[in-house]
């Protein structure tokens, strides 16, 4: 009877998230398939779109400030180098980057082509 009571508290003690988590890599360490909760993962439509217009966003700076730059650089026929548009081109082009990966120079292609 007592075994039975201690396998019932067994069974109902909250699982621990640390060990859960160390499981894992173990596993993938050990080159075995890991499943994921997939609904737990993904983002809610609205996180979303909210990502999407923030990428949009920071893209069309980047096109803005291309375009301030240009319009500067060739106005003065190539003679003088706008350095504050230059600038604000540089800034637009980091703020892009850190959106996404995959604009990132450095990134690894692999890791980008993944997502």
């Amino acid at each position: 009877m007592n075994t039975i009571l201690i396998l019932l508290c067994l069974l109902q003690a909250p699982t621990d998230p640390v060990r859960q988590q160390e499981q894992t890599v173990a596993m993938h360490r050990a080159g075995l398939a890991v499943r994921y909760d997939t609904q737990s993962t993904e983002l809610s439509p609205y996180l979303k779109l909210v990502k999407t217009r923030r990428m949009e966003d920071r893209f069309n700076k980047l096109v803005q400030a291309v375009e301030d730059f240009s319009r500067a650089y060739n106005g003065s026929a190539g003679q003088v180098w706008p350095a504050d548009k230059a600038a604000a081109l540089r800034k637009a082009m980091h703020e892009l980057q850190k959106s996404d990966p995959a604009f990132d120079p450095k990134a690894d292609p692999k890791t980008s082509a993944q997502r």
